[in-house]
């Protein structure tokens, strides 16, 4: 009998990408391989973010759950015709369906922490966490977003406003 198999945070991240080309961009590969980075960003690893900045995590078939739930409804009664962008109203999907329906995933969330250490603690074995898929989806997350560059002052910068003639 095999032992079931945990998903990674790479199995869980290429099966929700498969998910988003075959729903929003059937039959257009290069156009899904142009918005991809910003698919990736904005609509799959977003709510690992938002999970990660809450300080809870939820196991990675839940993750997976939610947020094809949240697309598959998209589809239902999105005018996919009216949409310009589709990374940016993917986007604006994801959130503002966390924006409604965050806190009961939060608390979703803090309630499976608690009844697993507690688990954990009446079996009398430390707490020995699982690979954390979600986790591993904000990490990505962190290292997608562009960083902020701070322009150089003038006293830094190297200007030379003479001409040196022989």
């Amino acid at each position: 009998m095999d032992r079931p198999k945990q998903t990674t945070s790479q199995e869980l991240r290429d099966d929700l990408l498969k998910f988003v080309e075959q729903k929003f961009y059937p039959g257009e590969a290069v156009e899904f391989a142009k918005d991809r980075s910003r698919l990736l960003s904005w609509v799959i690893l977003w709510p690992a973010s938002w999970f990660n900045k809450k300080g809870v995590t939820v196991p990675a078939d839940r993750y997976k759950k939610i947020v094809t739930d949240i697309l598959m409804t998209a589809v239902q009664l999105g005018n996919t015709e009216a949409i310009r962008y589709r990374p940016a109203w993917l986007m604006k999907v994801i959130q503002s369906h966390f924006t409604i329906h965050g806190d009961e995933y939060y608390e979703e969330a803090k309630s499976i922490r608690n009844l697993t250490d507690h688990a954990l603690l009446f079996a009398g074995k430390a707490a020995v966490r699982a690979p954390d898929p979600v986790g591993e989806l904000a990490a990505a997350c962190r290292l997608l977003k562009p960083t902020k560059r701070r322009p150089l002052s003038l006293s830094k910068r190297s200007v030379n406003l003479e001409l040196n003639l022989p």
